[in-house]
């Protein structure tokens, strides 16, 4: 939802503003003037009502909220978490963040209780996103059974999109981000990645996977994984999150899999924790093979919530003491 918004120069009319944004309104046409009208009707009535809940706790709290602080707007987030859902609490964020940077404030939600705050919130409401489901190995088996000789370059490109994302358990933004310059191709055939300067080796299965739709897109630079029409003409640009998230989405549909068995661009990373959890290795180990920053989220994907808590609190004390 971010989008630049001129901020308010002349000071009269910022003192003004927020006195009238400093009460609880309905009026609709001051999120008009003050968003220049740059967002759906849909979308202001949604800034309207957070900021209403907001304005509430913080009279209930007898805080001020505008400027509000860090604390006020992580307290809030607290209260609310309390009710409602991940999504909401990103919105809430978003919209007290706009009110503050409209009228030239400091943004209490740059700072970095909030960005902790909320990657609690991410963990704690984890099942948010009916807790995404573990794309496996088994899955993936069973899409080569189905793919791996299809000439159709959707099927080519989400094949190789499947394998190299549970592989190398890599993050959607991490597939969308790979050019031709990250990968390197071995005199075996094996290919190697690179990923934010760790060098990631492939299987044989896919390095086929991704020769294939190398050789079929022809690509020699630019992004590996391109947007296909409806006519399967290969375009330039790359995908977005939702494109992935699609990719995946049509893999719980080629499988077959239950209704309410639906995987998303996170799928991978989960079920191959859970793999590397079943053979054996540690939560020390997957979180080294899978890049995160804490074992928290590593914890989280194979059942260990207890271990994933006590990572979190050392998570943000660690931040908190810089």
């Amino acid at each position: 939802m971010a989008k630049k918004i001129p901020v308010i120069d002349s000071e009269t009319q910022r003192s003004s503003s927020i006195t009238e944004f400093s009460q609880v309104s309905d009026n609709i046409s001051l999120w008009q003037a003050l968003t220049h009208n740059h967002y759906a009707a849909n979308t202001l009535v949604a800034f309207k009502n957070d900021w209403n809940h907001f304005l509430v706790f913080c009279e209930k709290n007898k805080v001020a909220p505008l400027p509000a602080s860090a604390t006020t707007v992580h307290r809030f987030i607290e209260k609310m978490a309390e009710s409602r859902k991940l999504s909401s609490l990103k919105r809430y964020v978003v919209t007290i963040g706009l009110i503050h940077k409209c009228h030239a404030l400091p943004n209490p939600c740059q700072s970095q209780e909030i960005k902790l705050a909320m990657h609690k919130q991410r963990l704690d409401k984890h099942d948010d996103y009916t807790h995404a489901q573990g794309f496996r190995d088994d899955h993936l088996q069973a899409l080569l059974d189905t793919f791996s000789l299809s000439t159709k370059p959707k099927d080519v490109r989400d094949m190789a999109i499947w394998a190299i994302t549970f592989e190398a358990m890599l993050k959607r933004s991490e597939v969308a981000a790979l050019t031709i310059d990250n990968v390197e191709i071995e005199p075996s055939g094996l290919i190697n990645i690179t990923v934010d300067g760790r060098i990631i080796a492939l299987s044989d299965v896919s390095s086929k996977a991704v020769q294939r739709w190398l050789t079929l897109g022809m690509i020699v630079q630019g992004y590996l994984f391109r947007r296909i029409d409806r006519h399967s003409n290969i375009g330039d640009n790359p995908l977005d999150h939702s494109s992935i998230y699609r990719v995946f989405r049509r893999a719980s549909q080629e499988l077959d899999l239950p209704t309410d068995v639906i995987f998303s661009g996170q799928s991978p990373r989960v079920g191959a924790s859970q793999d590397l959890a079943d053979a054996g290795l540690t939560v020390s180990q997957i979180q080294h093979q899978g890049r995160w920053r804490s074992p928290a989220m590593p914890a989280q994907y194979i059942g260990q919530r207890g271990k994933r808590d006590n990572e979190l609190k050392k998570f943000a004390k660690k931040n908190s003491d810089k």
